[in-house]
């Protein structure tokens, strides 16, 4: 199997997929010659996005499980067969922990964490079934590799999204699947997450964010993400990086949980 066999002539699903990283990845898939679904909770740009870049559309609210397992159901019914599957679609909201309600965790965990939970349980067994070189990409976020004030409810969410594609991929390899996991990890994309309240179900309103700033960086494209997304699958590598300049970032975090383990170690061997 060559790498290209993973992307050109499958069938693609991407959540999230009216806007943003989610848009770019659908662009960046169909360029590759895949046949693309894209799914998104917002009926009239999720329409016009299909209709401008050739691909179909399902509506789908990735925090309901029924409505994912829908989703599935007819793309499966449509196509016969499931190869990519990007979880992708996800929101922000970014506020003190002080500011932040349980209204609000229960909203972020619900799209970002849950939605790619959803689609895991749906889709893995159904790509297993019927892709024989499938791949599914899980959205998380830089801030699933390091934490910043305001971030409560948003790093963690992706912090778990990391956790959940690490852990699944490694099932995976040692039960000898023929269906890989990439998790995207992005650092500033020009989407419109910094938005996401428009979004916002009324069962799950809160209060708007206090920190309507989203931290300064080198903002990418989403088509060129998208590019970086179908090259990992190529390749089948297990993370996704958008922003090499943000290792200094992560290596800090790292070395100070290295620096505990030490701590630890000395403590024990001193009398």
């Amino acid at each position: 199997m060559t790498a290209a066999d993973r992307v050109a002539n499958r069938i693609a699903v991407v959540t999230g997929g009216a806007s943003g990283i989610g848009l770019g990845i659908a662009e960046a898939l169909t360029a590759a010659g895949a046949t693309v679904v894209i799914a998104d909770i917002e009926e009239g740009p999720l329409a016009s996005a299909a209709a401008r870049i050739g691909a179909d559309a399902v509506r789908v609210d990735v925090s309901d499980a029924a409505s994912v397992q829908s989703l599935a159901d007819t793309v499966r019914e449509r196509f016969g067969r499931i190869d990519i599957v990007c979880n992708n679609a996800g929101v922000g909201h970014l506020a003190p922990f002080s500011d932040l309600t349980l209204a609000d965790f229960r909203w972020v965990l619900g799209v970002n964490l849950w939605g790619v939970i959803h689609g895991m349980s749906t889709f893995l067994p159904i790509v297993q079934e019927t892709s024989d070189a499938g791949w599914i990409v899980n959205t998380a976020s830089m801030a699933g590799l390091f934490d910043a004030p305001g971030m409560a409810a948003y790093a963690a969410s992706k912090f778990a999204v990391v956790a959940v594609s690490e852990t699944i991929a490694q099932e995976l390899e040692l039960a000898g699947s023929a269906v890989g996991v990439s998790v995207l990890v992005p650092g500033l994309v020009n989407t419109a997450i910094a938005n996401s309240e428009r979004n916002r179900p009324d069962a799950v309103r809160g209060a708007p964010p206090q920190l309507d700033q989203i931290p300064p960086g080198r903002a990418l494209d989403p088509r060129h993400v998208g590019e970086l997304v179908v090259e990992a699958i190529r390749a089948g590598d297990r993370y996704i990086v958008t922003h090499p300049e943000m290792l200094p970032i992560v290596r800090d975090r790292h070395a100070r949980i290295e620096a505990a383990f030490e701590a630890a170690a000395l403590a024990e061997q001193t009398p």
